[in-house]
């Protein structure tokens, strides 16, 4: 490499976005030509990389100088590596979304992502190019020859650029019109404006008053020893697919412990995002997916505020995940990811461990009606094989590594269905548990409901994370399950109504109203529409 150790700016700028456009998007590549076959289209698909590569310059150019080039040619290599392994194997999009996931992600969930496959991309795609940038001898010039040599390569890009466009106008007129869910494999172009995207949202955020709703919610039944109070388990569920339970028709039997209770299963609920950045703080939110923002719902109190803010309902959040996303900073809020804390834990700390020492809990919110929420590890990916303790490997062979596209099919979905038969056993758990406090004079009730589904390699995509508008059935169709005790909380809730609308299009708009009919508050909020006793929602 020494005949090019001495390089102007332009000069290795052009070659690192040559670079950049010809590893970074195999993925966009491969989806394009999914829509525009090479036998018919070559030309088309080559111009794509001069399209790509002379937008890309272009960009490079305008912020690229003498002393700042190394550093942002070396951070687009270095972060755009690990965007291709991931685009790549796992058809992940980066977009603002999953940038605020991967800043929310812990130790664990990041071990579990490494591969010797990421770092076999991160040395060849990142470091290698990196450290060639880094030992090339940037020349000086003055100014003006900076300046000029700079904006000559600009005025010939742009030129190429739009002479490119203008020769397959038609095609490029389709790709913006009919595809345009191709520019998301863009790299780096697509992560660069999520990026910019997330850094707004921040500021918005910072500079938006906090909203406080509901002020006039009050509980209408009288706190009085005779009146039985009301205790209601949520359990947020985290990665599961409705159509993985057999409680909704599934040909395995992943619920053989629920399906001898008398629960109600909703078989047509769907998540209002497709990961927990997004649905956890949207399910809690009174703002419902049609004026969805996350602005204003990340900034405004949820209903477990509402609830706590009445004065007479006890609010607990217990988590075995990676936080609330900012739902229960205002209440009690219990860490159950660490050993320590939680007192069942083997390689890694179960979900059932959120249930030790509850009772004591409940023993000394006398008076008062509880919610505790409960959010689980559930089925998170990749590496399902350690959702579960191994007695709840029935299904065999697993797929026993991060690496998904290097399993086969059956592999998978045994392992991830495992994961299902676990949360089938924690939750008959959680309804044992509230059925020793119903026989003490509680009126209990459970309510289970996942974040958001899980793409198993369907339609070559995994994980979970896609864009709304291209979001697969499988990442947004989630379980929603109902267990009341018996008495007068199934006749307050109108239980065996609401058995007869299990098929009814329900989602997680309709939590915030639940949970106030629940517990029986009265507020201007309360959509009774919304409730499941009124079985009129649809959410499309």
């Amino acid at each position: 490499m020494g005949f090019l150790q001495k390089i102007s700016t332009t000069r290795i700028v052009l070659i690192v976005a040559a670079f950049l456009t010809l590893t970074g998007n195999t993925k966009f590549f491969s989806e394009t030509l999914v829509v525009y076959p090479w036998s018919e289209n070559a030309f088309f698909i080559i111009s794509l990389s001069i399209w790509l590569f002379s937008f890309l310059a272009v960009l490079l150019l305008i912020v690229s100088y003498r002393y700042s080039v190394k550093p942002i040619l070396i951070t687009l290599l270095l972060v755009s590596s690990i965007v291709s392994y991931f685009a790549n194997n796992y058809g992940i999009v980066i977009d603002d979304s999953m940038i605020i996931n991967t800043l929310e992600t812990n130790t664990t969930e990041t071990m579990d992502l490494f591969t010797m496959k990421l770092a076999f991309y991160f040395l060849v795609l990142g470091i290698l190019p990196s450290y060639w940038v880094y030992k090339a001898q940037i020349t000086s010039s003055k100014l003006l020859q900076q300046i000029w040599s700079k904006l000559k390569a600009i005025i010939i890009l742009i030129i190429v650029f739009v002479l490119v466009t203008l020769a397959f106008s038609k095609s490029y007129a389709s790709l913006a019109r009919e595809n345009k869910h191709l520019r998301l494999y863009i790299n780096p172009s697509y992560y660069l404006y999520s990026v910019g995207k997330y850094i707004n949202s921040q500021f918005q955020v910072s500079s938006i008053p906090f909203n406080i709703i509901g002020q006039d919610a009050k509980v209408v039944h009288e706190q009085a020893e005779e009146v039985d109070r009301e205790i209601v388990i949520l359990v947020v569920g985290e990665t599961a697919r409705a159509d993985r339970f057999s409680l909704n028709g599934y040909h395995r039997k992943t619920n053989p412990l629920l399906e001898k209770e008398d629960v109600v299963s909703f078989t047509n609920f769907y998540a209002c995002g497709t990961s927990t950045a997004v649905s956890v703080p949207c399910m809690f939110s009174y703002y419902n997916k049609e004026n969805y923002d996350r602005d204003l719902i990340n900034n405004s109190s949820n209903i477990l505020d509402t609830l706590h803010n009445t004065g007479v309902i006890s609010v607990l959040w217990r988590d075995n995940n990676t936080g609330s996303k900012g739902v229960a900073d205002r209440i009690n809020f219990q860490d159950f990811s660490a050993h320590g804390v939680n007192t069942i834990c083997d390689t890694e700390c179960r979900d059932e461990g959120m249930l030790v020492g509850l009772q004591e809990y409940i023993d000394k919110s006398k008076n008062k009606d509880i919610l505790i929420v409960l959010h689980m590890m559930g089925s998170h990916g990749p590496a399902y094989y350690k959702r579960y303790p191994k007695d709840f490997e029935k299904y065999k062979p697993v797929c026993e590594t991060s690496q998904l596209n290097e399993c086969s099919k059956e592999e998978i979905n045994n392992a991830y269905d495992n994961t299902i038969l676990y949360t089938d056993y924690f939750l008959s758990k959680v309804v044992k548990f509230l059925k020793k406090n119903a026989s003490k004079g509680s009126e209990a009730i459970m309510i289970y409901m996942s974040d958001h589904g899980e793409s198993l390699g369907e339609h070559g995509l995994y994980l979970h994370g896609a864009p709304d508008f291209i979001a697969p059935d499988e990442q947004i169709h989630v379980p929603f399950i109902l267990w009341a005790s018996g008495g007068d909380v199934k006749q307050d809730i109108s239980y065996n109504d609401i058995k007869k609308k299990t098929n009814v299009r329900f989602s997680h708009q309709q939590l915030f109203h639940i949970l106030l009919d629940f517990f029986e508050v009265e507020t201007k909020l309360f959509n009774y529409d919304s409730s499941l006793r009124s079985g009129r929602y649809s959410s499309e």
